[in-house]
């Protein structure tokens, strides 16, 4: 507790002039014995004390009144310093709680700002973290679209060709079937020249009818004939003979395609048909 030195400096002073009185009192009583040298009367003079004797206790009382009256207002007033020291006491007090709790809520503040801080990085992180997989997964989308769509037109490429190739093979298989429609009506046509030839050129006197044998001949273009022989005999010498006379006779053979690539084609450079004169 602060000391009020107001206060102890006043209660000093009223005890150093209750001393100064009283001195002044003992003093004055002791003067007044010496001082009288001749007789005084008995009354005047304890008249004279007891008067002085009352003033001093009534200006005595009167300073201890008022002292009395500083105290209490002293009193007081310490008392009211108390109070307000105490009431500051307390504000102190509950300023410091309230700032010692200010301190706690900006910790907690600082640590609940930290905590998000730390948060927000970590959610960066992930998006971060998220943004590149998206990235990834984009490219690789990508990727698989470009390759599918790669896939997808070397398959329609390929279908394409597919068709394309199917259509020249069938009209290939077309244009070889046509043409070999004409090939086998061109060797009928050749064939059947073939064999007026030889049977214009073959001798039928002293035969009976319906003999026939089956003749090899070796060509080359051009229809003259290289070589020829039976094949299947007729049972008859004479004709077998005379159908190989014929045939040479005939050559060169009629009809016969000059070109190798039809020659060859038509397999005229070596064939076999049945020779009867009268057909």
């Amino acid at each position: 507790m602060n000391v009020n030195w107001n206060y102890v400096g006043s209660f000093i002073l009223s005890i150093v002039l209750h001393g100064v009185l009283i001195t002044l009192l003992i003093f004055s009583i002791d003067n007044t014995v010496r001082q009288a040298p001749q007789p005084v009367p008995q009354v005047n003079i304890v008249k004279a004390v007891s008067v002085d004797s009352k003033e001093v206790e009534k200006e005595l009382k009167r300073l201890q009144d008022i002292e009395k009256e500083k105290e209490s207002k002293q009193q007081k007033k310490q008392k009211e310093l108390e109070r307000k020291l105490k009431e500051l006491e307390k504000k102190s007090a509950k300023a410091t709680a309230s700032r010692k709790a200010e301190e706690k809520k900006l910790a907690q503040l600082k640590k609940k700002k930290a905590a998000e801080k730390k948060k927000r990085e970590e959610e960066q992180k992930k998006l971060s973290q998220l943004k590149k997989e998206q990235q990834e997964l984009e490219k690789q989308k990508k990727a698989e679209q470009e390759r599918q769509a790669k896939e997808a037109a070397e398959q329609k490429r390929k279908e394409e060709e597919d068709r394309l190739q199917a259509e020249l093979a069938e009209e290939q298989k077309q244009l070889e079937a046509a043409q070999k429609s004409r090939d086998q009506q061109l060797l009928q046509n050749i064939v059947g020249k073939i064999k007026r030839s030889i049977a214009s050129n073959f001798n039928k006197s002293g035969l009976p009818k319906g003999l026939e044998c089956v003749l090899s001949v070796r060509l080359v273009p051009g229809g003259v004939v290289t070589s020829v022989t039976i094949s299947k005999s007729s049972g008859s010498d004479v004709f077998d003979r005379r159908a190989l006379v014929a045939v040479q006779k005939a050559s060169p053979l009629p009809m016969i395609p000059e070109d190798s690539a039809t020659f060859e084609r038509l397999r005229l450079r070596q064939f076999a048909f049945r020779f009867k004169p009268e057909d």
